[in-house]
């Protein structure tokens, strides 16, 4: 449930309301900068940061919410699709198109041919960075050998998409796993 710093809980709805019109500006920041995205990790905590009002469940749970009322005031508006602009995995042609006509209407660097469309690859997984002084850097001699037995990480990974209805990560399909919407080919 979202809350003040305070400990005091604040409603859902109230929340989004509060959270929309941060992660519309976020979100025009973004695309000023032709083939910038945000991701929806990134874009949950500025809401947050900026707000403070923060919510305890995964950001998965409520970021859908959100960018729905995101797009209903694009809609409104009368402004590209600037939801396309956050990305939650899976990425594919038709949201690089629809980020493309983001990056057309606010790129202050946008090529003078007007662009391309291009698809964002997004790790699976977040690595966290590490801090290496001089002192404690191995050389080539001290380090040890990369071990030939196969790890977790090399199983292959069943594909997934985000569904343009619910914005939820779904297992790739015809349907919506959770909404049943029809999903981006």
């Amino acid at each position: 449930m979202p809350h003040r710093a305070n400990g005091t809980y604040v409603s859902n709805s109230d929340a989004l309301t509060l959270w929309t019109p941060i992660a519309l500006e976020r979100l025009l920041e973004t695309a000023r900068s032709y083939h910038a995205v945000i991701t929806d990790e990134e874009l949950a905590a500025a809401v947050q940061q900026e707000s403070g009002v923060t919510h305890d469940d995964p950001v998965s749970t409520w970021i859908g919410k959100l960018l729905d009322r995101v797009e209903i005031e694009t809609k409104r508006r009368g402004e590209p699709p600037l939801v396309s602009l956050c990305i939650q995995g899976f990425d594919n042609a038709p949201a690089a198109e629809r980020r493309l006509n983001c990056y057309r209407a606010y790129a202050d660097d946008l090529p003078a041919d007007g662009g391309v469309a291009q698809r964002v690859a997004r790790p699976t997984t977040q690595q966290p960075m590490r801090t290496v002084t001089r002192a404690s850097r191995a050389t080539p001699a001290s380090r040890p050998r990369a071990s030939s037995a196969p790890h977790a990480s090399d199983a292959p990974r069943a594909q997934e998409t985000t569904c343009t209805s619910c914005f939820l990560i779904v297992p790739l399909g015809a349907t919506c796993s959770s909404c049943g919407a029809p999903l981006p080919g």
